[in-house]
């Protein structure tokens, strides 16, 4: 008979060594992923920040990604685009990635400092801009509804500001193309009187009919209670909202791969249907940065909306009694500066700042009011009682130099397209700050902050004997500004007028409004 051979201990641990070699052998590769990617205990964040058109649809996204085997997360942030841009433009912190609701986003960050933001993204959704029409009897299609001699009573929010609304902008002038500038400026001149600064705010005027996205308006019809707007696409391809999806320069290596992984996963056919998205469509219109440069242009010439930062002298001199007048310096130019409000139209933007030696511990200068629209300040009166409650100090001199450096640097870093930018200093003396910078350092350094695509001159406002009058004109002259001066304080007010109008002017010609 033949006995069973018997297996050994040893002979069973080589068999169960054997039988592991060879799916190692076989599989190693999937054996190494999986037990590499049960160590991820610290996945990395990807911080999107995204306009509120948008967010919604990433955050689910992001929330039902499965991202365990490439050990990253993503946190999706909903803020306004404008936000976004004046925050990278500020040096703020910078989020991982940015996605506005149009690529307009992004060239403007860069106009506003922020030059390191790519100039173009990759579409993750699209929103078509439609006219929202009250009443279709006005006209069927976009060139009845908004061009050249229609009839509907139509609305517009600030180009610079709504992709939509620079989109029918750029129709509107699209209509002209071949004709005289002076019909351009007859189409877009009935919609410039009385635009909105913000979107929404058209939904509620008494409109025939205003651009928006498709999204806005079906939001806006599903809305109860809300009266139902038509929807007429645009019979010629206009720029859509493309919701451009930007890697930013700061993320670092392992932000940037999971960025580029979630970035993969939208563009693998998500369906954003339920937000009121389209798909991204790469073949859709897109905004040629010289068409849209020379229609702002436009835009701001019939518009006479500027963006003014205000500096005004606050130094002891002010103190002074102005002969046959009874009152100080500081009270006229008070009265000149509050006057100066009705130079602009309401969509203006304003903001005034104060200089004077120490004025502000090292500094010699410190904000009055913030930047708001002229409208803004007039409806709330902060602002107009915080100008009429500025004194001049007791002892304080004149730090020009290291204020008017300071100011330029502010307005040009956040200089707005579409609007006619200008930082407007009012002193009544010269710079008698020994601790500044000299005259030859301010100038180069106004030099180098000069440029072309991107005007900002300085008015330099002069009043009284003390003025250096060559000192504010070389100054305004290396800004592409120029220096008003009175010998006389008592004049300073139509002098600062004077200065406005000529400076807010814009060809073939223009008066304030």
């Amino acid at each position: 008979m033949v006995r069973p051979r018997r297996v050994t201990a040893p002979a069973v641990a080589l068999s169960v060594l054997l039988v592991l070699s060879i799916a190692a052998w076989i599989g190693g590769d999937a054996v190494i992923d999986r037990l590499t990617a049960t160590r991820c205990t610290d996945p990395v964040s990807v911080h999107v920040t995204a306009a509120p058109g948008v967010a919604p649809a990433l955050t689910e996204r992001a929330a039902n990604l499965d991202t365990g085997d490439d050990c990253y997360r993503v946190e999706v942030k909903a803020e306004p685009a404008r936000d976004t841009a004046a925050l990278l433009a500020g040096g703020g912190e910078s989020p991982s990635v940015w996605v506005p609701e149009s690529t307009m986003w992004l060239r403007q960050a860069r106009d506003s400092g922020a030059w390191r933001v790519p100039e173009a993204g990759v579409s993750v959704a699209l929103s078509p801009v439609v006219l929202a029409v009250k009443d279709t009897g006005k006209g069927k299609n976009w060139r009845e509804l908004i061009g050249p001699g229609a009839k509907a009573v139509a609305g517009i929010a600030d180009p610079a500001k709504d992709p939509a609304s620079l989109s029918a902008l750029l129709a509107m002038r699209g209509f002209t193309a071949k004709e005289s500038a002076a019909a351009a400026v007859a189409t877009i001149r009935p919609v410039s009187g009385d635009y909105s600064e913000r979107a929404d705010d058209l939904f509620g005027r008494p409109l025939d009919v205003f651009p928006t996205s498709e999204q806005a308006l079906e939001r806006h019809n599903s809305t109860p209670g809300a009266a139902r707007l038509t929807a007429v696409a645009a019979e010629e391809p206009v720029p859509p909202l493309d919701f451009p999806y930007v890697v930013l320069p700061d993320a670092g290596e392992a932000q940037r791969a999971g960025a580029e992984k979630f970035l993969a996963h939208l563009r693998s056919g998500t369906d954003f249907t339920k937000f009121g998205l389209r798909a991204p469509d790469d073949k859709a219109a897109t905004l040629d940065q010289n068409v849209v440069d020379e229609t702002l242009r436009l835009w701001s010439g019939l518009t006479l909306t500027a963006r003014v930062l205000g500096v005004l002298d606050v130094s002891g001199s002010m103190n002074q009694i102005v002969p046959r007048t009874g009152t100080t310096r500081m009270a006229l130019a008070v009265a000149a500066a509050e006057r100066g409000l009705g130079l602009f139209k309401p969509g203006t933007q304003i903001g005034l700042w104060k200089f004077s030696t120490g004025l502000d511990g090292p500094k010699d200068y410190k904000e009055i009011i913030p930047f708001a629209s002229v409208k803004e300040h007039l409806a709330n009166g902060q602002a107009v009682a915080a100008v009429r409650a500025t004194r001049a100090t007791a002892n304080g001199a004149t730090g020009l130099y290291d204020t008017t450096l300071a100011a330029y640097q502010e307005a040009r870093k956040n200089w707005e397209l579409g609007r006619i930018n200008i930082v407007a200093i009012m002193t009544d003396g010269r710079n008698e700050d020994p601790d500044s910078i000299s005259q030859r350092q301010l100038l180069d350094e106004l030099a180098k902050l000069q440029d072309k695509r991107r005007p900002l001159p300085v008015i330099a406002i002069g009043m009284g004997p003390d003025v250096d009058v060559d000192e504010l004109t070389r100054i305004a002259d290396a800004t592409g500004g120029k220096a008003f001066t009175t010998v006389d304080p008592a004049g300073i007010s139509d002098i600062f007028a004077q200065a406005l109008s000529t400076m807010l002017c814009q060809p073939p010609a223009c008066r304030p409004q």
